[in-house]
């Protein structure tokens, strides 16, 4: 069973970040109640979700400003799931092990259950319609996490390209921004004329997955 330390030694080789930075997130996650205590030390255990939450305070740190931020964390992780257009809450359509996510799902709860299903070999069938064998990379997955800033949005994109070909034969894109509970979201920032973008991707997620694989 991955440990703390596993998950804070993946994300500081994917990111370039000194391990000290990312240890130094994880704790913040740890007295903020966003990321459970399990033991400690070497008896310490991990989840997908505590993967997702530091993947998420790590990336979601701003490009200028404080370096560690509990609330940078918080306005990314909480970020609702929906669909443009229209604009309303909404969930994964076209894959499967996604669609039990509820309409309107957080950004931190997504990475979540896509780390938990590639460790499982789960989260899409190869190209024969068969699941993976546990712990087999996905060569045929392709995904990528798009953070904008400095209004807090994300997109997660999910292509599946068969062998020999280049064009993906199953892609879907799900975007997250901020709503109050029942609030339609009418995007307010189409206007603004700048932005700030950090993205990452497979290698960082099946890096994570393998962890719990």
């Amino acid at each position: 069973m991955p440990t703390p330390a596993h998950i804070i030694d993946v994300i500081s080789t994917r990111f370039a970040f000194p391990k000290k930075t990312v240890a130094q997130h994880d704790r913040l996650l740890v007295v903020n109640g966003q990321r459970r205590i399990s033991g400690r030390g070497r008896s310490a255990t991990a989840q997908p979700s505590d993967a997702a939450a530091l993947l998420l305070a790590v990336a979601a740190t701003p490009i200028a400003g404080p370096a560690i931020n509990i609330a940078s964390y918080q306005s990314y992780a909480n970020l609702r799931a929906v669909h443009l257009p229209p604009g309303r809450f909404g969930n994964w359509q076209q894959i499967e092990s996604l669609r039990e996510l509820a309409h309107g799902h957080t950004l931190v709860e997504v990475l979540s259950r896509i780390i938990g299903c590639l460790a499982k070999g789960m989260l899409l069938p190869d190209n024969s319609e068969g699941m993976l064998p546990q712990g087999a990379y996905p060569y045929h997955i392709g995904i990528s996490v798009v953070l904008y800033a400095p209004i807090a949005r994300a997109t997660v994109r999910i292509e599946r390209t068969p062998e020999n070909s280049f064009e993906p034969d199953l892609s879907e894109s799900l975007h997250y921004y901020r709503a109050a509970e029942d609030e339609q979201i009418t995007p307010a920032d189409r206007q603004i004329d700048f932005a700030q973008e950090r993205s990452f991707g497979m290698l960082t997620l099946w890096s994570l997955a393998k962890l719990f694989a």
